[in-house]
């Protein structure tokens, strides 16, 4: 499978450690705050992330509750109907959203 990892710029470590765990297991994984070039503009950012995410079978979140790329990524996957996965979300405002979309694909 194919995943795409939306997290928070303050949880890439975590990001990475999932990525490991899934590469692990055979799978192919896309972290963006590793592999999209984050010093180039915004729209250059989110269009990288948006044909990256088209790739994905999969998308999991790892969120602090402080991204507003996070919101905007899970925005797009929201968009393409990708299925969902929280890994690790500090309990925020979005929470019980993501947690609903979350479960319309188990």
């Amino acid at each position: 499978m194919k995943f795409f990892i939306i997290h928070s710029k303050g949880l890439t470590d975590k990001a990475a450690e999932l990525a490991d765990k899934l590469r692990s297991e055979g799978h192919s994984v896309y972290v963006p705050g590793m592999q999209t070039k984050q010093d180039s503009d915004e729209l250059s950012i989110a269009t990288a992330n948006r044909a990256a995410m088209r790739e994905a079978d999969e998308v999991r979140v790892i969120w602090d509750g402080t991204s507003h790329g996070v919101i905007f990524d899970l925005g797009m996957a929201f968009a393409m109907e990708k299925p969902l996965k929280l890994e690790y979300v500090i309990p925020k405002t979005m929470t019980g959203l993501m947690q609903r979309i979350s479960k319309m694909y188990e």
